[in-house]
């Protein structure tokens, strides 16, 4: 199954989970079941009632049936029943089954057959729509949720795992508006979600067992959408009516895991204090990004040569900003990626330093750059992307580094320029876009690191020459004790000048 049939598939099955749990509603009954049955066609399910009453404003049908269906890929499911009363006030109930049974098999043309049955079960739901006139809201509380894999057969064979998912607390609003576009709104919070996981390779015989908890999750959302989606076809993002924003969040997560195949095992334990997501779809944009605080994990197996590993980060920080569109003008992008206060126990430091020379302050990388591009592609389109190993897919304008820092054993490099790009020229940087511009670097401590890797043995004397020589040729000494400064500049004629002195 290809990748676009994939997501396709999931992205229906999302849908419908949606729809079960918050089904759709209006002012009455009979317009909340044609809301449902209207948003599931616009993105290609087909709905199925069993049988249909309306009795006093109280619609139920019972044995309704989703389905839909992508190349090498189905899903199927099954509400046994849905009542929607309506309350009098110009609001609606709405109750269902307590358990909603999905079925998903997909048959790749070049992998394995996978069939998976799911039980998606909640405890305690109260659901109430509200609203009219095409915009409809909806409040909803649940004493819990959950997700369990019931079955799972890969190439005809029954893996028979264990994988739950639960929630527990939910509180949330789920809001729609329909017109020349579709609106939808959400927010949710939720006490805590756990996961177990226990999974056998029939193939192997190595199983995994897996449990989590994350405490105090938080999302809200905001989307529009075309009012009819065709879902085989992900151009439809790039138009005008669609786009999304979004944020998560949680507070404590703790995490156990173990991998055991007869001969090697593995274990970790892990967690962190607090995560961050962001994401955004607008005007053919996306950017996406998140920080985790607090993190520590602890590894051993029999592949490892301690008793236990141990790593922290104080922060992890990851933001993409990128153009998914082919445009006549560049557009901005940016990247940042920051790992603050690296540490490692002391086990992996006696590896290669037992005498404790080096110094072992937490390290920290940060990568931060923007600029300026323009696609020659458009991602939604196949055909274009199969073409990107035949010819580069964008065309790079402009670049600044905002921030480039490495600390790490005593040592520290900061660096930050700006340059732009001409692609027209790619004959004198050999197949490069010609570059204009300049960096500038501040290097504190190099040569204070290379003595004491001198007095370690791992570097020799006269390759600490050959790398101070080297240093002199492109740096010159700062203010500080045991700095150094560099200015390298590059002109798009092909000369690369540092500090001043031409070396190309």
């Amino acid at each position: 199954m290809t990748k676009k049939n994939y997501r396709t598939l999931m992205g229906a099955s999302a849908a419908w989970l949606v729809m079960a749990g918050t089904a759709l509603a209006d002012v009455t009954a009979v317009e909340v079941w044609d809301s449902w049955k209207e948003y599931a066609e616009s993105i290609g399910q087909s709905i199925e009632v069993g049988s249909e009453t309306s009795d006093s404003g109280t619609l139920t049908l019972r044995g309704v049936k989703i389905g839909m269906e992508v190349p090498d890929a189905s899903m199927s499911g099954t509400l046994e029943m849905l009542e929607l009363r309506e309350r009098g006030d110009g609001t609606v109930m709405i109750t269902m089954s307590q358990d909603y049974p999905l079925a998903i098999s997909m048959n790749p043309p070049d992998g394995e057959a996978l069939d998976l049955g799911l039980v998606i079960r909640q405890d305690g739901m109260a659901l109430i729509a509200s609203g009219g006139d095409g915009e409809i809201s909806y409040d909803y509380t649940a004493s819990q949720l959950s997700v369990d894999v019931d079955s799972m057969f890969v190439g005809g064979q029954n893996v028979a795992p264990t994988i739950r998912f639960v929630m527990s607390n939910l509180d949330g609003n789920y809001e729609m508006a329909a017109g020349d576009v579709r609106r939808i709104d959400s927010a949710m919070t939720a006490d805590a979600m756990t996961v177990d996981v226990d999974f056998m390779d029939p193939k192997t015989g190595a199983r995994m067992v897996m449990s989590g908890t994350v405490d105090q999750l938080s999302s809200e959302s905001t989307a529009t959408l075309p009012m009819v989606i065709d879902m085989e076809d992900p151009s439809w993002v790039f138009g005008d009516d669609f786009g999304a924003t979004g944020s998560f969040s949680t507070g404590a997560a703790d995490y156990t895991m173990t991998m055991d195949d007869g001969t090697d095992r593995f274990a970790a334990t892990g967690g962190s204090d607090s995560s961050t997501l962001q994401f955004s779809l607008l005007d053919s944009v996306v950017s996406y990004g998140g920080t985790s605080t607090g993190m520590e994990y602890r590894l051993s197996g029999s592949q490892i040569p301690f008793p236990e590993v141990a790593i922290g980060m104080e922060e992890t920080t990851f933001d993409l900003t990128m153009p998914l569109k082919k445009t006549e003008d560049p557009a901005d992008f940016g990247l940042l990626t920051k790992i603050v206060g690296l540490t490692v126990s002391d086990e992996i430091w006696s590896m290669f330093d037992p005498g404790q020379v080096l110094p072992r302050d937490a390290a920290t990388a940060i990568i931060d750059v923007s600029g300026k591009l323009k696609w020659l592609i458009n991602f939604g389109d196949p055909e274009a992307m199969d073409s990107m190993d035949e010819a580069p897919p964008a065309e790079l304008y402009a670049l600044t580094i905002n921030d480039i820092t490495l600390s790490l054993v005593g040592a520290l490099v900061e660096g930050r320029g700006d340059f732009t790009f001409d692609p027209t020229d790619t004959v004198t940087f050999n197949g490069m876009p010609a570059p204009t511009g300049q960096i500038d670097f501040t290097i504190v401590g190099v040569n204070g690191l290379m003595d004491k890797l001198i007095q370690m043995g791992l570097l020799p004397q006269d390759q600490a020459m050959g790398a101070r020589m080297m240093l002199g040729l492109f740096a010159r000494p700062g203010d500080g004790p045991d700095t150094l400064v560099s200015k390298i500049e590059v002109n798009g004629d092909g000369t690369v000048f540092a500090n001043g002195q031409q070396l190309q």
